[in-house]
Order: structure tokens, then C-alpha cells, then sequence
């Protein structure tokens, strides 16, 4: 039987429902709509595994700092560190390899670290960002994108977040889908920012628990224009 983790919960929906929306984003700032099936998303995850493993090194035991808001490229970036056998944390400067948003760089990074630019995510940047940190973009297109070369390292008992292996981080994942009434293959509303790992736990691990899905709503707080999104979505609950 595979490991309980949340990485082979994302593994199942690719065999199982491959193209089925996992998750879509919207800026109502800029009109930004942008979707991603298990499918593509998955060519994504792939090649974030392949960086940190193939080209870097890194698996179990090693840490990535990720300081990114709630975005589709951001899921791509968790999804890639969680199959690739990283724990996840928002303290850059303890970590193995840092993803962060290129207008908001932290001031301690690790050796390794990548910039990500969210209003132009699928581009990536013109150049590389200041001391050293790579375009994340730029970095991931050569890998492989294909999901069969892609090997989850992880197991139920290595380190996920910050005090909480991959099992508990399940079992806090599947109470805070309950909490927020997201039931088996729901979609999730959220307008939450991404600031912490709690954030991480209530809206992107809690629909992965249950086989759900995410929509991120960004820039909004019209609830006019929250309530029409949940209905063009079809999602099913908010947080």
C-alpha cells in the first residue's frame, strides 16, 4: 500500500482524474483567469521535482523556504517540494532552497533560491534577480515534465511542516477541510494569503486531503463578486 501523504493524495488524481480543474486563480485587480487541470499542473510538479532532485540534490531531510501568496504557480512550487521529499516552511533563512516573490525578496537566503514574478508567473522574469537568485522559470523549463519520471520520496513519517510529518499534516488537513465544510472532491473558494503554514494547512492541504480542488480569488472584497465566482465555480465551500 503507498504511503499516506499528501503528495500521493495529488498522485491518485493523476491517475484517477487527470483532467479535472485542480486549481484556478483569479486577479480581479489585473482580469487574470488562469486554470489548471491534475494534468498540467502535474507537467509543473514534475519539473520542480526534477530542479531539486536531479539538479540540485535535494530530498528528504532538506528544507524549502517558501514565501509565496496564494497563487496557481505557488501550488505548482509546494506540490514540486512535497514530491521531492522536502519538509516546507516560511523561514528562508534556516532552509536548503528558497522560493520567493521577486518584488518582496527576504533578506537571508539560502544558496539556492528562486524568484517568482505572480502577475507574469507563466513567463518568468527578464533576468535573474539580485545576489544571485534565479528565475524560477527559467530554472524549471528544461526539466522533464513527465509525471512518470516523478518518485515520491516521502513517507508519512518525514518531516512536512514545522513540527508535523506528512501523516499529521493529513490528519490537521482533513479537520480543517471539516471545519470549512469541504466534503469529498470539493471545491474550495478561498481568498486567503498565503503567510503562513496554517494558511497552507486550511485551503491547499485541506482540498488535496479530501481530493478536492482550489480556487483563489485574489484582490477582492466585493462580496458581490465573491458569491458570482463561487457560482461559476461550483464551489461547494469557503474560506
Amino acid at each position: 500500500m503507498p504511503a499516506d501523504t499528501p503528495e500521493h493524495r495529488f498522485a491518485e488524481l493523476v491517475v484517477t482524474e487527470p483532467a479535472r480543474p485542480f486549481v484556478t486563480y483569479y486577479d480581479e485587480a489585473s482580469g487574470e483567469r488562469t486554470e489548471l487541470s491534475v494534468r498540467s499542473l502535474g507537467n509543473w510538479v514534475a519539473k520542480t521535482h526534477h530542479l531539486l532532485g536531479d539538479e540540485l540534490g535535494l530530498g528528504v531531510g532538506d528544507t524549502a523556504g517558501v514565501t509565496l501568496p496564494a497563487h496557481w504557480i505557488s501550488v505548482c512550487v509546494l506540490l514540486g517540494c512535497l514530491t521531492a521529499g522536502l519538509q516546507l516552511t516560511t523561514d528562508t533563512a534556516s532552509a536548503d532552497v528558497a522560493f520567493v516573490d521577486a518584488g518582496d525578496l527576504p533578506p537571508d537566503l539560502p544558496l539556492d533560491a528562486f524568484a517568482i514574478a505572480p502577475a507574469a508567473a507563466a513567463l518568468g522574469l527578464r533576468d535573474d534577480g539580485a545576489d544571485g537568485v534565479r528565475d524560477y522559470v527559467a530554472a524549471v523549463r528544461p526539466q522533464g515534465d513527465a509525471w512518470a519520471g516523478v518518485q515520491l520520496l516521502g513517507g508519512a513519517a518525514d518531516p512536512c511542516l514545522p513540527h508535523l510529518n506528512r501523516g499529521q499534516v493529513l490528519e490537521r488537513a482533513r479537520n480543517a477541510a471539516r471545519d470549512a465544510g469541504l466534503d469529498t472532491g470539493g471545491r474550495l473558494l478561498t481568498t486567503r494569503d498565503w503567510s503562513s503554514p496554517d494558511d497552507w494547512l486550511d485551503t491547499f492541504f485541506a482540498a488535496l486531503d479530501v481530493g478536492g480542488s482550489l480556487v483563489i480569488v485574489h484582490n477582492c472584497t466585493d462580496d458581490a463578486v465573491l458569491e458570482r465566482r463561487f457560482a461559476q465555480e461550483r464551489a461547494t465551500a469557503r474560506n
